[in-house]
């Protein structure tokens, strides 16, 4: 592969003086001056409104369709010429009806989607870098999202930003025996995280170029972004491709057993009308086909996740960091102070009518718990107004919140440069009704207010604008200096304490603040609950595999 890769950029290069080009190699200043990468020329442009330059819609792979569906990312086809990169490229296949990060735009989907963008400051030097990952639940989302868009926050913090499309659902995630057997590493169902770990292999032998350290990279991802982070902690593949990372609102419990993904595959290959090994009849298929026949098979199912395959992972990411088995960087981590809790509480109307004296026995019944006792103690009815919200509470920290902690505790074991947050602003139109609701953070982290999505929810008076700029503010500063010296803190800003020796957390509010985590209960009884739930689920497809 590596051999693959030289060739196709000294060819680039020899077709570069070929055409009389002089390609930029390094501290670009001029953003049209062509700059070199391992398939050939790309020409960026200049954003005069933030001083910076750009370089969009750059392949990091080649495209995975055909025989390469559902292969490991391959090195992308060089190019003639200089390759103008001013639009984003195609985003991957997705569920179109799940549009909401996209920005609901003119949008391009397709499986040739294996795309990169770099911002970069508009001046000589060599900066930082800031590879994002996007969220969507593995199933949507693009790294071209407007909210996403990297010009501020590299213009704000002198660093580099870079951003990246990877294969989504049935085409990034699909596990099956015969894929196993065909692949020379013995791997199924990671080509999403293949992928991810293809674009930070490409940050790190090509930045440079564009201006970046590559001894200085730091990953951050918000929901599924941030599940991918903590893959990307546990992978052996990504070994020394960053130096620091930031999850946001994710977990480190985001992976299924390649028992759950053959059962997964073999489905998906019936739901396509093949024979439930025949390969060739599945790559025959539409991509439109793919994605329709053999996509979610229910809203909160999440069958497409990264595969414990003994090669990208050899376990849960959570029991890698806690065996030590990871790569151990600077962390940051933290989720929003109500995540989906606000969202369940208002989504379920037949829990509205519950009384106090039925808490216990819907706890039971919705949690599938044959005790509740310990819950009703961790969520005690007197902190909440009504049953309904108790029970939003308990989602919300089994989905996002505990899985979050339970990977930055596991972390701080081993290392010090660890911090946690809590995000707590609802200081935007309908926020008193949705709370610091799931992904609210991002557009403080990329200075985004006025772009889509979110920029319907600051629609508002100047002075709650300006107090939503000031936390921005704020936490890109957390971000950046972060980035910079794998340490949040810095002149101007509120100190942040280190997660241990006192468990202590960030409050990310209007003030911002410090407060004490006390998460550990309640994240040690969801891990618990997941496992044996998991356990169960795993015993019932060996079974079933045996009745076969």
């Amino acid at each position: 592969m590596e051999r693959i890769y030289r060739m196709a950029g000294l060819a680039a290069l020899a077709g570069v003086w070929l055409l009389g080009v002089k390609p930029c190699l390094a501290q670009v200043a001029d953003c049209a001056a062509p700059v070199a990468t391992p398939a050939g020329l790309v020409r960026g442009a200049a954003d005069p409104d933030t001083a910076t330059c750009s370089w969009k819609g750059i392949p990091f792979a080649a495209p995975p369709v055909g025989e390469l569906r559902w292969k490991a990312p391959q090195p992308a086809p060089p190019w003639p010429g200089v390759r103008e990169a001013k639009a984003f490229g195609n985003m991957c296949l997705q569920d179109l009806t799940n549009n909401f990060a996209n920005g609901n735009g003119p949008l391009r989907y397709s499986e040739d989607c294996l795309y990169l963008n770099v911002w970069r400051p508009a001046k000589p030097g060599v900066f930082p870098v800031m590879v994002w990952i996007h969220g969507g639940g593995y199933t949507s989302g693009a790294g071209g999202a407007p909210a996403y868009a990297g010009d501020r926050l590299a213009a704000a913090g002198d660093v580099v930003v870079v951003t990246f499309n990877y294969r989504l659902n049935v085409f990034g995630f699909l596990a099956h025996e015969q894929l196993l057997q065909e692949d020379p590493h013995g791997s199924t169902g990671n080509y999403g995280s293949l992928d991810q770990i293809a674009a930070l292999q490409w940050v790190h032998d090509h930045i440079a170029k564009f201006g970046g350290d590559p001894q200085a990279v730091t990953i951050f991802g918000q929901s599924a972004g941030g599940w991918s982070v903590c893959t990307m902690l546990a992978t052996p593949l990504a070994q020394g491709l960053f130096q620091g990372a930031i999850l946001e609102s994710g977990g480190c419990e985001a992976s299924h057993t390649l028992a759950r993904g053959f059962a997964d595959g073999r489905a998906a290959a019936k739901k396509l009308g093949c024979a439930e090994d025949n390969l060739a009849c599945m790559r025959s298929r539409s991509a439109a086909q793919v994605l329709t026949w053999a996509g979610l098979t229910g809203p909160t199912d999440y069958p497409f996740m990264p595969h414990e395959d003994g090669y990208v992972l050899s376990g849960t990411p959570l029991s890698l960091i806690q065996a030590g088995r990871f790569n151990n960087v600077p962390f940051i981590a933290g989720s929003n102070r109500d995540e989906v809790s606000k969202l369940v509480a208002l989504a379920r109307p037949l829990s509205y009518w519950i009384g106090p004296n039925q808490y216990q026995a819907t706890v039971h019944r919705w949690i599938e718990i044959a005790d509740a006792a310990p819950l009703l103690e961790l969520y005690p009815l007197s902190q909440y107004r009504k049953p309904r919200y108790a029970y939003a509470q308990m989602f919300s920290d089994r989905a996002l919140v505990c899985p979050t902690y339970a990977g930055m505790a596991a972390v701080a074991q081993r290392q010090p440069q660890t911090w946690y947050y809590r995000f707590d602003y609802d200081g935007f139109r309908w926020g008193r009704l949705l709370g610091a609701f799931h992904s609210m953070e991002v557009p403080l982290v990329f200075n985004a207010l006025d772009r889509a999505p979110y920029s319907i929810l600051y629609d508002q008076k100047p002075k709650q604008i300006q107090e939503a700029e000031a936390l921005s503010r704020i936490i890109q500063g957390y971000w950046v200096n972060f980035a910079k010296t794998g340490d949040p803190n810095g002149p101007g800003l509120p100190f942040w304490p280190p997660f241990l020796p006192a468990a202590q957390m960030q409050v990310l509010n209007n003030p911002v603040a410090a407060a004490p985590a006390k998460m550990d209960e309640r994240a040690r009884f969801w891990a618990e609950y997941d496992r044996s739930h998991r356990s169960l689920f795993d015993t019932a497809l060996k079974k079933l595999k045996q009745r076969k």
